[in-house]
C-alpha cells in the first residue's frame, strides 16, 4: 500500500474477542509443529532452509526461477493512458496515479502531449511497455510516488538511457496536487 493508503483513518467494527486457548489447547491443536518451547514429551524444534543439501537446494531454486519467469511473461498489469502520441510519460501507481491522470489532462489542454503510465503490478514491473515508450522516442519520463523513490531505478533500468527519467514525490503522507506535478515535469524534463 502507498503513503495514502496507509495513513487513511476509518471507523472499523471488530468481531468480538475470542477467549484465549490455552497452552494445552494450542498443543493439542498444533501437535509437533508449533514453536511452543521444549517439553518433556518432545524435542525442541530446529527451523531451518528449505535444504540443506547445495545440490537440492540448486534444482529448488532453478524451479523458483523458471516460476519468476513465467509470472514475467504471463502476469505483468499495467495501464497506459494517453501514451500513443505522447512525448513524455508519468509512471505512478496506486493514489498518485489518479492524481496524475488529472495532470495528463490538464498538460494536453496546454498543448503538451503527456500520457501515463500506471503499473498495477510492481512486481513483475511492466519494464516491455516502458522499453517499447522510450525505444519510439518518448523525450523523458517522470517518476510520480509518494515516496522517496521506490519505483524509480526500475524505470531507469527500463528506459536503459534513452530518455532522462526524474522522481517526483512527497513523503510522510503528504499529498501531491495534479498542478504540483505538472510544474515538476516542467521543470525537471520540458525546461532542461
Amino acid at each position: 500500500a502507498d503513503g495514502c493508503i496507509g495513513q487513511m483513518m476509518e471507523k472499523v467494527v471488530l468481531a468480538p474477542q475470542r477467549p484465549r486457548k490455552t497452552k494445552e489447547e494450542i498443543a493439542a491443536e498444533c501437535k509437533s509443529w508449533a514453536l511452543i518451547g521444549k517439553t518433556d514429551d518432545r524435542e525442541r524444534n530446529v527451523i531451518t532452509s528449505l535444504e540443506l543439501k547445495s545440490e537440492v537446494m540448486e534444482v529448488n531454486n532453478q524451479r523458483l526461477q523458471a516460476k519468476y519467469r513465467t509470472l514475467e511473461e504471463n502476469e505483468v498489469r499495467y495501464e497506459a493512458i494517453q501514451c500513443d502520441d505522447a512525448d513524455y510519460v508519468i509512471v505512478a501507481f496506486g493514489s498518485s496515479s489518479r492524481i496524475c491522470s488529472a495532470t495528463v489532462e490538464m498538460a494536453r489542454a496546454e498543448g503538451i502531449k503527456l500520457g501515463l503510465l500506471r503499473p498495477i503490478t510492481l512486481y513483475p514491473f511492466p519494464k516491455k511497455p516502458i522499453e517499447e515508450l522510450a525505444a519510439r522516442g518518448v523525450k523523458g519520463f517522470l517518476c510520480a510516488e509518494l515516496n522517496a523513490g521506490q519505483m524509480v531505478e526500475d524505470v531507469r533500468l527500463a528506459v536503459n538511457g534513452k530518455a532522462p527519467v526524474e522522481h517526483y514525490g512527497r513523503l510522510g503522507g503528504m499529498l501531491f496536487s495534479p498542478d504540483e506535478v505538472l510544474k515538476a515535469l516542467k521543470e525537471k524534463l520540458l525546461n532542461r
